[in-house]
């Protein structure tokens, strides 16, 4: 009787990582050191699998320096509509006031929010330090709302520069490190080619040690490659790069 099949090479990069994490805890209940074969199948799994989850960290620093770039993009969207609006309203000393800010703003223009992350970062340094002056500051104070936008976007620009600076300081290595794509491919490899058949022969032929480990790995991978087969519908791309 066969027991289980192969991981679906389908998986996504963190679903397989949390596969593997859970087969690796089905075999931690049992003690494996005497058989040689299996208990380097195990050690090879988790070394990729403990390489996996570092680079699933590293997809995630992307992803999360694209959603504080969208923060401070509103942000800067908010400061530049709500000076416009005071431009054009009908009262003297707001309007003079607002003519102020307008004109540090037009020195970058709304465009900047379309930059790339470093060429951006930069000018919204450049224009935060230009808010800054006291004759501008002088004329924030006299625009409500104003002082408060600015604030969140200094605030957006320092949470994605300490984000960016995290991932700066892992580019050093990241040359050297494998992608999580290639870790998913290897850590699949691994299972399928080495340890389904295995367990699935020793699961026949010593089941009372064997079987029931086989068993939890046969539901846990039945799970995985159902919701593969679900995923497929939706035909949402896995990510591929590090």
């Amino acid at each position: 009787m066969t027991f289980f099949k192969k991981i679906s090479t389908s998986s996504r990069n963190g679903d397989t990582s949390a596969l593997l994490s859970l087969v690796l805890k089905a075999f931690d209940k049992n003690d494996w050191s005497s058989d040689t074969f299996l208990k380097s199948i195990i050690e090879r799994t988790c070394a990729t699998n403990t390489k996996l989850i570092e680079a699933l960290k590293r997809l995630k620093v992307y992803s999360q320096m694209a959603e504080k770039d969208d923060v401070r993009d509103s942000s800067i969207k908010a400061l530049f509509k709500l000076v416009e609006g005071y431009v054009h309203i009908p009262i003297a000393a707001m309007q003079e006031a607002a003519l102020v800010v307008e004109n540090v703003l037009q020195q970058y223009g709304l465009s900047i929010q379309n930059e790339d992350y470093a060429e951006e970062s930069a000018d919204i340094d450049s224009l935060l330090n230009d808010l800054s002056k006291p004759d501008v500051v002088a004329a924030i104070a006299k625009l409500q709302g104003v002082p408060e936008t600015i604030d969140a976007l200094s605030t957006a620009q320092k949470d994605f520069e300490n984000l960016a600076l995290q991932q700066a300081e892992g580019e050093s290595v990241k040359k050297d490190l494998a992608s999580a794509s290639q870790l998913k491919k290897e850590g699949i490899i691994e299972i399928n080619d080495n340890l389904v058949g295995y367990m699935n022969t020793m699961a026949k032929v010593n089941p009372a040690t064997y079987e029931a480990t086989a068993k939890t790995m046969a539901e846990l991978i039945d799970k995985n490659n159902e919701l593969v087969k679900s995923r497929k519908k939706t035909k949402v791309a896995d990510s591929e790069l590090v």
